[in-house]
């Protein structure tokens, strides 16, 4: 949802390019943050999005606007302009933001880029590229400051203040001789000690890293998990060779976030660019015919029933209210499991104790809705009250279900290595949706034919 900061801004640009007021837009645009502008610039066309940031003074804003943008949109961007201003906007940026974007753009102009670079930027950004763009290692920013486990205070702040150029120096990381990672220590802690204080006696030597390898959402816990504002990587030899800041892991936070949604909803893993219809369609057709596929199993299962439909057509009436209660309910037991498991708080021992706890909370809902809709059905039948019955305990037996599938099921897959978050949306839904009516004709059946 857009602020409305950012609206006023957008608004205001657009009234302005109707008046041909372009000096008022440039000096607008100079006042405005690099964030702002990156969020101005994805709501206008090519053409205007290009003279908006033409109307950029420095190339350093400039590079801060591409690296704020969306690493795919800032490829896009970037693979319309001439290949010498790519290079002077991608120099000009931190080398993960770079390397994010490069890896991003169509290989041969991604060749073309990095053959322009000097050995040390091709070679910082080819580093990164050698890793997968969801690991620390990917994520990581090169430019750190870590000095040796003998050197003075007074030697590091020297060493701080000639590497002005380096970001994050809220943490200074300590390495012995073979530049293995051996300890971390504050600034804070670094300008109270006195001048020939070694590193060694002040830093804190039980450091939380990670590996280059470490999946970039273990990374985004564990920087939540300890308050950190940035966190070491290291190696398999233990040799530091980059840092994940917290503004890094905001963003893996919400690219997390809205992948788990994504895929709770059977709607792919990314979010397709609103033009691309193949795209959408795509992503979404393996988990549409997973729910279609589903729901033939349950027109199979129905079909035997059709004659106790056909002497007890009230029966009818109630068949979408069962699914879909049932469905909520479901789809609610597994939105917390999958959560919990993605953020850490569900492990193996909490299985059953939540299990536990949340078929008691369906029994309790299945009793209050299937009470509820028992006495619709004992009105509408004339006072059936087998009719009654078998509506109000199918409904309570559903939900009963609902709540077992969506709770053991994202276990189950998670246990088999498979992300939890594709059984949400379509396994869950189709698996509930057969079990809930079968348990229906099979209840009302057993109620109705004593009649």
């Amino acid at each position: 949802m857009m602020g409305r900061k950012h609206q006023l801004l957008i608004d205001t640009i657009q009234r302005l390019l109707r008046r041909e007021a372009y000096t008022n837009i440039k000096r607008i645009l100079v006042k405005t943050h690099p964030a702002d502008v990156a969020v101005l610039l994805t709501h206008f066309d090519d053409d205007r999005r290009r003279f908006l940031f033409d109307q950029l003074e420095d190339v350093d804003s400039r590079s801060e606007a591409v690296a704020e943008m969306n690493h795919q949109l800032a490829a896009e961007f970037l693979g319309e302009m001439d290949v010498g201003e790519v290079v002077r906007l991608l120099l000009n940026m931190e080398s993960d933001d770079a390397a994010d974007i490069i890896g991003s753009l169509p290989d041969e102009l991604s060749k073309e880029v990095l053959s322009r670079f000097d050995k040390t930027d091709s070679d910082e950004v080819g580093d990164l590229l050698r890793y997968r763009e969801d690991t620390a290692g990917g994520i990581m920013n090169p430019d750190f400051i870590a000095l040796l486990e003998t050197t003075t205070a007074q030697e590091a702040i020297e060493v701080i203040r000639q590497n002005r150029e380096v970001d994050m120096a809220f943490y200074l990381y300590v390495v012995n001789e073979h530049e293995q990672l051996v300890g971390v220590l504050s600034l804070r802690k670094l300008v109270l000690v006195s001048p020939d204080t070694i590193l060694k006696d002040i830093m804190e030597p039980n450091v939380v890293s990670v590996r280059t390898e470490t999946d970039q959402e273990e990374v985004s816990r564990l920087v939540a998990r300890y308050d950190l504002l940035a966190i070491p990587v290291t190696d398999g030899n233990n040799i530091l060779v980059g840092i994940v800041t917290v503004d890094d892991v905001i963003d893996v936070i919400k690219e997390e976030a809205t992948e788990d949604m994504l895929k709770m909803a059977g709607a792919g893993d990314v979010l397709v660019n609103t033009d691309s219809v193949s795209g959408s369609a795509k992503a979404r057709f393996p988990w549409l015919l997973v729910g279609f596929l589903g729901e033939l199993v349950g027109v199979a299962l129905i079909t035997p029933f059709l004659g106790q439909l056909q002497t007890h057509h009230l029966l009818a009436l109630f068949m979408p209210i069962i699914m879909a209660m049932g469905g909520n309910v479901g789809t609610q037991s597994a939105t917390i499991i999958v959560r919990g498991l993605a953020t850490g708080h569900v492990n193996r021992e909490m299985v059953f104790p939540l299990f536990w706890r949340e078929f008691r909370v369906a029994l309790v809902l299945g009793l209050t809705y299937g009470t509820l809709i028992g006495g619709v059905s004992f009105y509408l039948s004339d006072y059936s009250i087998h009719y009654a019955l078998a509506v109000s305990i199918s409904m309570t037996l559903a939900m009963l279900i609902a709540v077992t599938v969506g709770t053991l099921l994202p276990i189950i897959l998670e246990r088999l290595r498979i992300d939890p978050a594709v059984s949400t949306g379509p396994f869950v839904t189709s698996a509930v949706d057969v079990l809930g009516l079968l348990t229906y004709f099979l209840v009302s059946g057993a109620l109705l034919n004593t009649l």
